[in-house]
């Protein structure tokens, strides 16, 4: 049992989180939870690639500030949920969202240099050996890819199967053949390295305390696939907010900013692939949150607009790159 507070409870038909506070300022346990649409417990990182993933947990990879380490999990109870020591109460996605900001309990945070850390760290993280031997799932591609994929070509009855016959309407045959060429060609780029798998600003969680170093909760999607697949992820969530921005109240943040503090820690410039893979995490996104939060055709309208321009500035990379 693990005690503390609980400051904060949410979560979805795919996975809950429970926020405790422990007795000492600045300390949080996060536990993640399977939720009630989700068939098996979460997922522990397979054992061959736990040596590098240690690693991280103590290095922050940074030359600006205290940067960002990867928190592993521990197994927690009997219904295959995990628990994360983590620095704070609150994801950045949180924080970059609407809300009272005198809420907020790290009012002095430079979400540049969390950003700018998270960088390093997924940098850090691509750069780590791949193991020689090991676990038959040590070299599986992450667990989003799969879910994605999954649905892509067999979608579930009910809401699933709702959403790929909407957004085949709203892209067109075009766009959604494309879409599938994509997710076939990610597992076939190289250089394949070890991946975060589903790197989110929600699991992003800024320290309270000041020079102590952020924690991004590791583990549950964690494989081996191209660096790209990570780096989209990431720039898909910050373009979703800019895009939404207005709706969220948050006109005024400097989303373009945010966004280069990011690629300027992770120190590699875009290519076509990290511009496809935006594509794949807005549509894993929207079928989260359709399937396992709530059925809302405008969301899917407004996101299927997302995609398409998202897809535009695929393009025009491809173009500029000369990839056929």
């Amino acid at each position: 049992m693990t005690a503390g507070t609980v400051v904060a409870e949410y979560g979805s038909g795919l996975v809950r989180t429970k926020v405790l506070a422990g007795a000492q300022g600045g300390r949080f346990t996060w536990i993640r939870t399977p939720g009630a649409a989700r068939s098996g417990s979460l997922r522990q990182p397979p054992r061959a690639l736990l040596a590098a993933l240690t690693a991280l947990e103590h290095d922050p990879a940074t030359d600006r500030g205290p940067g960002v380490q990867c928190v592993l999990p521990r197994a927690y109870g009997s219904e295959g949920g995990l628990r994360y020591p983590l620095p704070g109460r609150r994801s950045l996605a949180e924080l970059l969202l609407p809300g009272d900001p005198s809420s907020a309990p790290n009012d002095t945070l430079s979400t540049q240099d969390v950003l700018y850390g998270f960088g390093c760290l997924l940098r850090a993280l691509h750069a780590a050996p791949l193991p020689t031997a090991g676990e038959a799932d040590a070299y599986a591609l992450p667990g989003a890819w799969r879910r994605l994929r999954s649905w892509a070509d067999s979608p579930a009855a009910g809401r699933a199967a709702q959403l790929h016959r909407c957004l085949r309407e709203l892209l067109g045959t075009s766009r959604s053949r494309r879409v599938e060429g994509w997710l076939s060609e990610l597992p076939q780029a190289v250089p394949r390295t070890l991946v975060h798998g589903a790197p989110g600003l929600g699991l992003l969680v800024p320290a309270e305390v000041r020079d102590t170093p952020h924690g991004l909760i590791t583990g549950e999607d964690v494989g081996v696939a191209p660096w790209q697949w990570d780096v989209g992820w990431v720039l898909a969530e910050l373009r979703e907010l800019r895009f939404f921005s207005a709706r969220l109240h948050r006109p005024e943040t400097d989303w373009e900013r945010l966004e280069q503090s990011f690629l300027s820690g992770y120190g590699r410039p875009c290519d076509p692939l990290v511009h496809r893979s935006t594509v794949l995490r807005s549509l894993l996104h929207l079928h989260d949150f359709s399937v396992f939060v709530t059925w809302d055709e405008t969301e899917v309208r407004r996101y299927a607009a997302l995609v398409a321009d998202t897809m535009e500035a695929a393009d025009l990379m491809d173009e500029q790159e000369g990839v056929q």
